[in-house]
């Protein structure tokens, strides 16, 4: 099997994403509809996917922005499988996990999605 190191600047999908004060509060009303009909908020950060699974930290901005975001890691041993979804400009990595799906839009998804699928097939395999 081969070596898995993924790490790619990125927006991930969080569900309890909460905006903090400093967001102008006119703008609160819309981000909450957006959160409601999106299922959570995407937030800009790294994510980084090796054997040990995928892991995903936001950047300073969105710390800011944001209250209380934790970083993100799901043990490899829980991942399930991976596949690419449709979204404008970047498309979308769905991971499913024992605990639910994890979705982040980056450049390359098409790629990484399909490495991380042949990764787990392999996984499986064995």
């Amino acid at each position: 099997m081969t070596d898995l190191h993924i790490r790619k600047l990125c927006n991930a999908l969080i569900p309890n994403a909460v905006p903090s004060k400093l967001v102008p509060d006119v703008t609160v009303s819309t981000v909450d509809r957006i959160s409601r009909k999106m299922g959570g908020l995407w937030v800009g950060g790294r994510v980084e996917i090796t054997p040990e699974g995928l892991s995903f930290a936001a950047n300073r901005l969105n710390k800011a922005f944001h209250i209380g975001l934790q970083p993100v890691h799901i043990p490899m041993a829980a991942i399930r499988k991976a596949w690419r979804e449709f979204g404008w400009v970047t498309g979308i990595v769905a991971v499913e996990h024992d605990e639910g799906t994890f979705r982040f839009r980056c450049y390359g998804a098409r790629k990484v999605a399909a490495v991380l699928e042949k990764y787990i097939a392999g996984r499986q395999e064995r």
